[in-house]
């Protein structure tokens, strides 16, 4: 097998893996999410929320991609289980801020579903030199890069 052949045979290969490996991804959330009683859209929006910080209703709906009803609904459902609360917004009363309710017996369950996932990762990356490390991080984020763009695009081509 030539250069380019195999180069070809590899790219093929690694597109199929990072496929593979987001379709896993999204079942995984299904099953962490179910173990806390959540729909895998809630336990994903308490993630964004939880990384992005508290946001308006309808900012947060435009990162989840629901619509503004929707997001509400799922803010009711999200804030009548303790994990959220809606606060007004101290620059325009008539806005209100959603953040995440740091529930530490939810956290310390959602830490121990996580961790043998955690602990098996960590004896992933103990395989792997700094560099190649560094090269794995530099793909993920380019990637996540391009994910985000193409999400932007869709939205942009075919808004609801």
């Amino acid at each position: 097998m030539n250069n380019h052949d195999r180069r070809e045979q590899l790219i093929r290969q690694l597109s199929e893996a990072v496929q593979r490996q987001g379709n896993l991804t999204v079942l995984m959330t299904h099953a962490i999410a179910e173990c806390v009683d959540l729909s895998a859209t809630e336990f994903e929006t308490l993630d964004v929320l939880g990384n992005s910080g508290p946001m308006t209703a309808g900012q947060l709906a435009k990162l989840v991609g629901l619509s503004t009803g929707g997001v509400t609904g799922m803010i009711d459902r999200l804030e009548k289980a303790g994990f959220v609360r809606r606060t007004a917004d101290p620059l325009d009363r008539r806005k209100v801020i959603v953040e995440v309710v740091h529930n530490e017996a939810t956290l310390n369950k959602i830490r121990r579903l996580y961790q043998p996932l955690a602990t098996s990762f960590s004896e992933l990356v103990d395989r792997y030199t700094d560099a190649e490390l560094a090269t794995v991080l530099d793909f993920c984020n380019r990637s996540c890069e391009l994910a985000e763009t193409f999400r932007a695009q869709l939205k942009s081509d075919h808004p609801s």
